[in-house]
């Protein structure tokens, strides 16, 4: 019991060294809401999670003790994003719908945005939140490999079924920046971050993954060149080597399937839409982005608003897919009128930027672009203050946004979905109090 209010006072102390309800209320129900990410089914935990922030940003606001700084860029930007989608939203199609979905994809991380700054500005409390990430995100990365060996050797069975399997590989792109900066900023568990590392690599090879793959490899090896980390650098590439070396001895198909990212027939089949032969890679993806470029180039400049589940919905009720279906030996149409004739939550743009123009057009896009590069531009002025945790935080972002912007090409995960603005709080809280860390 007293261990329990020993925690309890620790969490409710704040920077004046006394004890306040409101910041303990905020700090529990950030650092619940953070663990909960890497999961899927436990909307009662977020739900939870989300009360809590809710409660205490009001109880700290009404004490005045909330500092916001209203003229931080990185604020204006993501607030900048969410106006353009609120406007293109409420001149879109089905302007209710599209609200909700807005404040389901951006409410949460609102409020951490709001409440991460001011609760966790010491050197310390960020390491906290980067060891709840990584630590959440390693969890379930042990529980996806448990469940690849369960399905071994069909994996594509366990790509298909699995629970902790689906939608690892996407996931992993917020992640593996958090654990590389763990084990840049060092301290007792930092041994654990090669080995999570290694982990997370052996579940993205056995569930076949490759964009995800290529782009996380491109930010962590971005992420430790600008901080000039070269012997992690190359202390990470000969265990990578190693790992994915043997894996592709024991199991050939996995090269095989990884090589077709590096083979250019894969990309002179996808574009040759002429000659169209659907498989499970690039060249089935061209009929949907087609598709979702007709479509969106009826509302150019604002879209349909946000949520691309109607995606489908226009597509049939538009006259779209009819229209394909009617051109006769055409392979690429009738994919296309199979495609976006299915449900509403199967129909998906699989790519960020043509779901971004399909939602909000290009004012979303430019929205978009403007944040991306408020966010690339704080980052990078984080690192050339040459202070270890502000520049470690500032890379952390650099290998996220360029895994996000590499991962965009065939999957929609924009920024808002997942910690992603749990990571921007990150920066903001090293912009904010840089001076101190």
């Amino acid at each position: 019991m007293a261990e329990m209010r020993q925690l309890i006072r620790r969490l409710g102390l704040a920077a004046d060294g006394a004890f306040h309800p409101a910041v303990a209320l905020g700090r529990s129900g950030v650092l619940l809401y953070l663990s909960t990410f890497p999961f899927g089914h436990n909307a009662a935990l977020k739900n939870l999670a989300m009360l809590l922030m809710l409660a205490a940003l009001g109880w700290l606001a009404a004490r005045r003790r909330l500092p916001v700084d209203w003229r931080s860029p990185v604020l204006l930007g993501v607030g900048g994003l969410v106006l353009a989608f609120a406007l293109t939203s409420a001149v879109g199609i089905e302007p209710a719908d599209s609200f909700d979905e807005l404040r389901k994809q951006f409410l949460p991380g609102l409020l951490g945005l709001l409440l991460i700054p001011a609760l966790f500005g010491e050197a310390g409390q960020l390491r906290l939140l980067l060891g709840v990430l990584a630590g959440a995100f390693l969890l379930r990365a042990g529980l996806t490999f448990g469940e690849l060996l369960h399905y071994f050797p069909d994996l594509d069975a366990g790509r298909a079924e699995g629970a902790f399997i689906k939608g690892f590989s996407l996931d992993a792109g917020f992640y593996i920046p958090v654990i590389l900066a763990l084990w840049l900023l060092g301290g007792r568990w930092r041994w654990l971050a090669p080995a999570g590392l290694l982990l997370v690599l052996a579940d993205m090879l056995l569930a076949q993954s490759r964009t995800p793959l290529v782009a996380a490899a491109l930010g962590g090896v971005l992420m430790l060149v600008v901080l000039r980390r070269w012997r992690v650098l190359v202390v990470l590439c000969v265990l990578a080597a190693v790992g994915i070396g043997g894996m592709l001895l024991k199991q050939p198909q996995l090269a095989e399937r990884l090589g077709s990212t590096f083979n250019p027939a894969t990309y002179a089949q996808a574009f040759d839409t002429r000659n169209y032969r659907g498989n499970d890679g690039l060249a089935a993806r061209m009929p949907i982005w087609a598709g979702v470029l007709e479509i969106g180039a009826a509302r150019p400049w604002t879209g349909y608003g946000f949520g691309w589940k109607k995606l489908a919905t226009v597509a049939v009720d538009a006259g779209y897919v009819a229209r394909w279906g009617r051109i006769e030996h055409d392979a690429f149409a009738a994919e296309q009128a199979a495609y976006f004739a299915q449900p509403a939550s199967t129909v998906n743009p699989h790519n960020l930027y043509l779901q971004l123009y399909f939602e909000s057009g290009v004012l979303g896009l430019l929205a978009y672009g403007g944040l991306v590069f408020i966010l690339a531009w704080q980052a990078w002025r984080l690192i050339g203050r040459r202070q270890v945790l502000p520049g470690v935080i500032g890379g952390l972002l650099l290998a996220y946004l360029a895994d996000h912007l590499v991962l965009g090409l065939s999957n929609g995960l924009p920024i808002g979905l997942g910690p992603s603005l749990a990571l921007v709080a990150l920066l903001e809280t090293a912009r904010r109090h840089e001076g101190k860390a």
